[in-house]
């Protein structure tokens, strides 16, 4: 008497495929983490320079300066802001001065070195040549690096990459 053919995995298949799946996902998850991470400071770079481009085309638009300002306190790392300071009294944002953008605070970097504002002129000039250094909370010399924007005097942004101090 043929005794009936049971389907399904036995207990030491099943093991098996579940050490294999917990070797695979420790390989994995350590490149995934560094790949959140570089993914963030590359999004961080990207609205700091979507800011000041959006800045500097906006002075040249409207015919007017436009300043891209630290919101909170002076620290960048607590987001910006682009708008007009429409009194004129180097003080920006203020209650009644149009806000063209705000950028929300960043996550997983620190911003040094930066100036107090960055004033685009109609011309598209900056009032004095600003520079932001980006160091990842996270930094490394493989992918996620420190970062720099600098502002020409002709309002042109330019991004440099270097090595983690």
């Amino acid at each position: 008497m043929e005794h009936p053919r049971q389907h399904g995995f036995t207990i030491i298949e099943l093991m098996v495929a579940l050490a294999v799946a917990m070797i695979v996902l420790g390989m994995g998850v350590p490149s995934f983490r560094s790949l959140i991470q570089t993914n963030a400071t590359a999004t961080e770079v990207n609205n700091l320079a979507t800011a000041l481009h959006l800045a500097r085309s906006e002075a040249v638009g409207r015919g007017v300066e436009v300043t891209l300002s630290p919101l909170g306190g002076g620290n960048w790392a607590n987001g910006w802001v682009v708008g007009i300071d429409s009194d004129e009294d180097d003080v920006f944002p203020e209650a009644g001065e149009p806000v063209l953008r705000s950028f929300p605070a960043v996550e997983m970097v620190n911003i040094t070195g930066a100036p107090a504002r960055v004033e685009f002129r109609p011309t598209g000039e900056v009032g004095a040549l600003a520079s932001f250094t980006l160091l990842p909370s996270h930094c490394n010399d493989n992918n996620n690096r420190q970062r720099t924007l600098s502002v020409a005097m002709a309002g042109y942004v330019d991004l440099t990459r270097q090595a983690c101090p």
